[in-house]
């Protein structure tokens, strides 16, 4: 069976005016152009849609039901086409709280400078419904630490590039009882911390001893998809946060805010994930060279 959304374009305006006259008028078209469109469409699919005479032009059984779906199946085609066509004018990009919260600001200045013209969403939400998102071709963009893209059963679609990183930072209050602590990791995990993020796959990424500990001293009590509530907490409270070392400076320089290394080295990273033999839209291309713009991990300590 044939399937051309030009004849169901023609039916449904045959349909809706009940007159090929003036269907033809409304499409621009000959009446003997839309006649046949029409005949076409009969014969293509072994049915009679209009039953004709001199006077009046009246829908069979046939002709009725397809009505039913004729203007689905139109608005479906628009939108395919309409995405089609805005493939470079909307930009969604899904990442984790503290990418949002640290890194998007610069990114978004440089790129709104080469790309005024374009829409740009910007979503967070765990790391598996994002690259379903990719997959789907509801987002062109991922960008979450590179231990949350390891542990997703779906990698083999995806392009996964490792951006840069840099030093993670447990950040506390002025005076936190941590400073006289022999600052291990399990002496620091003693106590009770506010995160951004940590969801299911960056834990599967941990080394086996690492995410032991986690694990042992319920790390994090507090998990806040929003990084500037974590900075809020341990400014406030007893709580500490751990933080890129691009998000903890400002509020280091303030005094607000006090900071150590992360034990055993622990770095905060970054991956962009497109969906693997796709080539990357310009908009995507341009917004990951802004991101590399606006930071440059390789110059911090």
């Amino acid at each position: 069976m044939s399937f051309d959304l030009n004849l169901i374009r023609r039916f449904e305006a045959v349909y809706r005016l009940r007159s090929f006259s003036r269907a033809a008028k409304e499409l621009g078209m000959t009446h003997s152009a839309i006649t046949k469109s029409i005949r076409t469409l009969e014969e293509s699919w072994n049915v009679r849609l209009f039953d004709r005479t001199t006077r009046s032009v009246l829908p069979t059984e046939a002709g009725q039901r397809l009505a039913v779906t004729a203007a689905d199946l139109l608005a479906y085609g628009q939108n395919i086409k309409a995405s089609v066509q805005s493939l470079d004018q909307k930009l969604t990009i899904i990442c984790g709280p503290a990418i949002i919260d640290t890194f998007m600001h610069g990114a978004l200045v440089l790129f709104r400078q080469v790309h005024p013209e374009v829409q740009v969403h910007i979503e967070s939400m765990p790391p598996a419904l994002a690259s379903e998102q990719l997959i789907q071709r509801r987002a062109q963009l991922m960008l979450f630490h590179p231990k949350a893209v390891e542990g997703l059963s779906n990698r083999k679609l995806l392009n996964i590039q490792t951006l840069g990183s840099e030093p993670y930072l447990a950040v506390f209050r002025p005076g936190h009882p941590v400073e006289q602590s022999d600052q291990s990791l399990e002496a620091m995990l003693a106590f009770d911390w506010a995160v951004a993020g940590f969801d299911t796959s960056y834990q599967s990424g941990l080394p086996p001893k690492q995410l032991e500990l986690y694990q042992r001293f319920g790390f994090p009590k507090y998990r806040v998809l929003n990084q500037s509530v974590c900075i809020e907490m341990a400014s406030r409270t007893d709580l500490l946060t751990v933080l890129p070392a691009t998000a903890a400076r400002p509020h280091l320089a303030t005094g607000q805010l006090k900071a150590m290394p992360f034990p055993d080295g622990a770095r905060f990273a970054m991956s962009a994930v497109t969906l693997a033999n796709n080539q990357p839209s310009g908009a995507v291309s341009d917004f990951l060279a802004a991101l590399g713009q606006s930071w440059t991990p390789n110059a911090l300590p």
